[in-house]
């Protein structure tokens, strides 16, 4: 994990390969992956890289302090949400022109983020942006080139294996998604309606996550769901103003960012004191969980990770869960690798992040049972990143 700290000489190292000149970043989460930083307005900053050299991170003026703070490399400005000077499209215009000189890269091969259709947001999370025709022609007019190379492939196998700095960043953002596990399990009690506990679960990230270990920006999205409905195994992306009743299963899915890296977490408890049955459903759940992330070792395919997980909640006898056992975070609240999934081909690398969800759902569970933790592969299975309070009813 230690060759992955360089992410800009491993880009170049891509790029050669697939004889690109110069490469364009402008989704939050490669900016991330290039540079640490974290961008305010989506599709407000951009990362240059040519063959060699350093990488060129271009920022709104009044992000310049804070971003320097984070990438010691070059940074350049131009103006934003002002009218007094030149408009940003026209000083953005301006520095690619420049960086296309600078690079060699005029007439040339320009990797750009072609594939990207699941994207995760800047902190501005209610506009994230694509990759879309406009900047696309803005990279033909500036490079003055039609050819234009799709770099997501690249992209998503370099960043499937995070480097140990950015473990470290992941598992922060870990330790602050306990402060809303912790949360739910205070909040999810009879009488309180769904939207009440996730909104208790949101505050407790937004107030105690930032400046935890120098957190800038912090934020969880999260969804409660309660009740029988529960056993149909799919009705939890809307919390709404139902009510916890005595004895509902309560299910949290819980996505935490913190500065550009995320964790995916879910919870199920009890509200108030759990069936003998319940337990062993939730037993069998964590089983399973424990089985896969054992499975989860260098050099293991996703499906036979999805096989171990479902062969211990089988054993303990209990019907497969319909959906995947897991998928690849930390770039994103779900990456696209590696993938947990019945036959999968994935093959698993030290330092892939990977989460594990499995669940039951049968309705004389009252419901249903799913847990979910994020761990990191390595030579003696996944280690998971934090850890919580494992009770599972409130009584």
């Amino acid at each position: 994990m230690a060759g992955s700290e360089n992410r800009v000489g491993q880009i170049q190292a891509a790029m050669e390969a697939s004889g690109a000149d110069a490469v364009v970043l402008r989704l939050a989460e490669n900016i991330v992956l290039a540079t640490r930083w974290y961008v305010q307005i989506p599709g407000l900053a951009l990362v240059v890289i040519g063959r060699e050299g350093g990488a060129t991170l271009l920022v709104p003026e009044y992000e310049a302090g804070e971003a320097a703070a984070v990438w010691p490399g070059d940074i350049r400005t131009f103006p934003a949400i002002r009218n007094d000077g030149p408009s940003p499209g026209q000083e953005i215009q301006r520095h690619l022109r420049d960086l296309a000189a600078e690079h060699d890269a005029v007439g040339g091969v320009v990797g750009f983020e072609g594939s990207f259709e699941s994207v995760a947001p800047g902190s501005i999370h209610g506009e994230p942006n694509a990759v879309g025709l406009p900047t696309q022609a803005l990279l033909k007019a500036t490079f003055q080139t039609e050819r234009l190379q799709d770099f997501s492939e690249q992209l998503e196998s370099m960043r499937a294996i995070k480097s140990d700095a950015e473990i470290e960043s992941i598992r922060r953002t870990n330790e602050i998604a306990v402060f809303g596990l912790d949360a739910f399990k205070e909040h999810a009690v009879r009488g309180k309606t769904e939207v009440e506990v996730m909104a208790a679960v949101e505050y407790a990230i937004s107030t105690r996550g930032h400046g935890y270990k120098a957190a800038r920006w912090v934020r969880g999205f999260c969804t409660v769901f309660s009740g029988p409905e529960l056993a149909e195994g799919w009705k939890y992306w809307r919390a709404r103003t139902r009510r916890i009743e005595p004895g509902d299963a309560v299910m949290l899915e819980l996505g935490t960012v913190a500065d550009g890296y995320w964790s995916d977490h879910t919870r199920t408890v009890v509200a108030g004191t759990a069936s003998a049955r319940m337990r062993e459903a939730y037993a069998a759940v964590r089983a399973a969980e424990r089985a896969a992330f054992a499975a989860a070792r260098p050099g293991a395919t996703g499906g036979q990770v999805d096989s171990a997980s479902r062969a211990a909640c089988a054993a303990a006898g209990f019907i497969q869960f319909p959906h995947h056992t897991g998928h690849g975070t930390g770039f994103r609240y779900h990456e696209s690798r590696p993938q947990l999934v019945p036959g999968g081909t994935d093959v698993l690398s030290a330092g892939n992040v990977i989460i594990t969800e499995p669940g039951v759902y049968q309705a004389d569970l009252n419901g249903g049972v799913r847990h979910e933790d994020n761990a990191v592969v390595t030579a003696e299975g996944a280690q998971i990143l934090a850890t919580t309070d494992y009770s599972f009813d409130l009584a």
